[in-house]
């Protein structure tokens, strides 16, 4: 009935305001969301990498014995021609070289060049002499060098204002960029391809290496990581746009190169990025062009080296051999530490390891097609189940249920998480039970306190409002089922009765009896006592049940005394409007009666029973 009702519009009203809250995206219930991710990591704990992946780190004990960062050319080009020696199969550089390396050396030859050349005071081949000591001086082309030989080394290089405006270009038009707004999710800005609005990121500017070492490398990708709003690196474009181009990360570029230059591909629509491809493999990305990263564990997960072991041979042999090497800073005072779900201080190059590993085992964080869709699907499914179920049991049975409920999608959610990498969302589905478990209880207790308020006034019809009270607050003094008590009975009915009735009509008896029966009983619940039932003209009343009243005997007389002289005031006015004197005939017995619930287990009355409520009634 009205229950039911209230209900479903209750549990409709709770999963529209959560659904709400699933397309609003509110900072707040993301940042929950966010924690919630993080922890199925934690609980989910490490796991092995890929033993073909190395990293190489310029860590503290490389700063305290080369030197402070950054390191000269001469010192990175040693770093990286004893790599080499030890044959990886590609080298990945975290690093960026985006200005030139002035010596001294280099700036007297080129003022000496210079100033000759000016005077004419040099021959030809003098002039040719200082170039070749110019170029062997020159640290940023011994570099180039070193990078150009052997196995190929992908170069980092660094986007600026991702997340601002982007400069794009459509497709087949000429020169001429065209600044597009941002979108506010996530620092996605829509990039316009082929007359279709694009969700991809792009950037501002960029900083990038020489182009002498740039020319030398086999390749570079950028290094950028954008963390969530709360600080935690969660994911990284697969994908950026800059200009007429889109551009891959470093991750992904020497993975290419380790898989021996496999082609590179992406899949644009006018919905998102559809793929990306590393050769026939598919990486995993939302539709903003994102890969979750499968973090493994806290940092130390993957096997490391010291720089300062490498420049000094120090590695064991083969330690490096058709491996696939990412060499990075990882020392404390350079900064390039993370956050991450493991860790508050994880090294960014272990991230881009990270990556690459998830990728070479194609063991990725898998979305739903449109999370929105799924979380909504999911709340209004938890609407339906729970919203026929919970009024349907007890107070008990609804907290059970709504654990059971919440731990059974909890265990599900972390389930699909840790066997098949699926993400998928879980404080808006716990939003959802414990909105419609708080919701049902708040109504239920709101009905049955308006049912004991109905109550409670149904009661008072028959017994003192003090009485009521008592019953409230101590029910269990209110033992119900026959039981022997010590009380007092007391009877009231009209003298002369049946012949009054027989002179006077239907509808003037009934107003006599009701101007005799109102205050009789207002004078019998104003003592305390209960009115068991009305015989016609006749009032049943007990004192001492249901509650124990130690003084009920003179509860009782008192009772009588007062109808009796209530009577005698009603018989004055009554005379004044010519209806007939009424006399009264009270009986009042105390003693032990088995009172309680008494009659069928279909209908029942609360009375009293046995010699002294007979005798009370003669």
């Amino acid at each position: 009935g009205l229950f039911r009702n209230t209900t479903f519009l209750l549990v409709t009203g709770v999963t529209l305001l959560v659904m709400l809250l699933v397309l609003l995206r509110l900072p707040f219930t993301e940042f929950i969301e966010l924690k919630f991710y993080d922890l199925k990591f934690l609980y989910r704990g490490a796991r092995s990498p890929s033993p073909e992946v190395v990293l190489v780190t310029i860590d503290d004990e490389s700063v305290q014995r080369v030197g402070r960062w950054p390191w000269s050319r001469e010192v990175i080009a040693q770093l990286l021609g004893g790599l080499k020696e030890y044959e990886p199969r590609v080298i990945g550089l975290d690093i960026i070289f985006a200005e030139r390396q002035e010596t001294a050396a280099l700036t007297a030859l080129q003022r000496l060049r210079r100033d000759l050349a000016r005077e004419q005071a040099a021959s030809p081949k003098l002039l040719d002499l200082i170039q070749q000591e110019e170029r062997r001086a020159d640290v940023d082309r011994e570099l180039a060098q070193v990078i150009g030989q052997g196995p190929p080394t992908v170069l980092g290089f660094f986007f600026i204002g991702v997340g601002g405006k982007t400069k794009s270009l459509t497709i087949g038009q000429p020169l001429g960029p065209k600044v597009i707004q941002a979108s506010t999710y996530n620092m996605v800005r829509w990039l316009d391809r082929d007359s279709k609005r694009v969700p991809i990121m792009g950037a501002d500017s960029v900083e990038t290496n020489l182009p002498l070492i740039t020319k030398a490398a086999a390749g570079g990708g950028y290094f950028n990581m954008v963390p969530d709003p709360d600080g935690t690196v969660r994911w990284l474009p697969m994908a950026l746009s800059y200009g007429p181009d889109i551009f891959a990360p470093l991750t992904l570029v020497t993975l290419q190169h380790y898989r021996h230059k496999a082609p590179l591909g992406i899949t644009l629509s006018n919905l998102g990025v559809k793929e990306v491809r590393l050769g026939r493999d598919k990486i995993i990305v939302d539709r903003f062009g994102r890969m979750f990263i499968n973090y493994l564990g806290p940092p130390g997960m993957f096997p490391t080296y010291s720089a300062v072991q490498v420049m000094e041979g120090a590695l064991p042999k083969g330690a490096l051999k058709d491996k696939l090497v990412l060499v990075g800073a990882t020392a404390v005072g350079i900064f390039d530490l993370r956050v991450t779900p493991f860790s508050g201080v994880h090294p960014g190059l272990e991230i881009q390891a990270t990556v690459v590993d998830n990728i070479l085992r194609g063991d990725f964080i898998r979305l739903p097609a449109n999370t929105t869709v799924t979380t909504i699907s999911t709340v209004l499914f938890l609407a339906i189940i729970f919203g026929l179920l919970l009024p349907r049991l007890s107070p008990v049975g609804a907290i059970a249920a709504t654990l059971l409920l919440a731990l059974g999608y909890l265990t599900l959610n972390y389930l699909a998480f840790r066997n098949y990498g699926l993400q998928l969302e879980v404080f808006y589905p716990l939003l959802e039970i414990a909105g419609v478990y708080t919701g049902i209880t708040l109504q239920r207790f709101l009905f049955e306190e308006r049912e004991r308020v109905r109550l409670k006034k149904a009661f008072q019809s028959y017994v003192a409002p003090e009485v009521v009270n008592q019953i409230i607050k101590h029910p269990e003094n209110l033992r119900l089922g026959g039981e022997r008590r010590e009380l007092s009975i007391l009877f009231s009915d009209i003298r002369g009765f049946t012949s009054l009735s027989e002179t006077m009509d239907p509808e003037a008896l009934v107003a006599v009896l009701h101007e005799f029966l109102n205050p009789m009983s207002e004078i019998i619940v104003k003592h305390g006592g209960t009115i068991d039932k009305y015989i016609g003209d006749a009032i049943m009343a007990l004192f001492g049940a249901p509650l124990d009243q130690p003084d009920h005997s003179r509860r009782a007389c008192r009772t009588a005394l007062e109808m009796v002289r209530s009577l005698k005031e009603l018989d004055k006015d009554w005379l004044e409007r010519g209806r007939p004197s009424l006399r009264v005939g009270i009986g009042i017995n105390s003693g032990p009666v088995s009172v309680g619930n008494m009659g069928s287990s279909r209908l029942f009355d609360y009375t009293a029973i046995g010699d002294n409520v007979n005798l009370a009634s003669r």
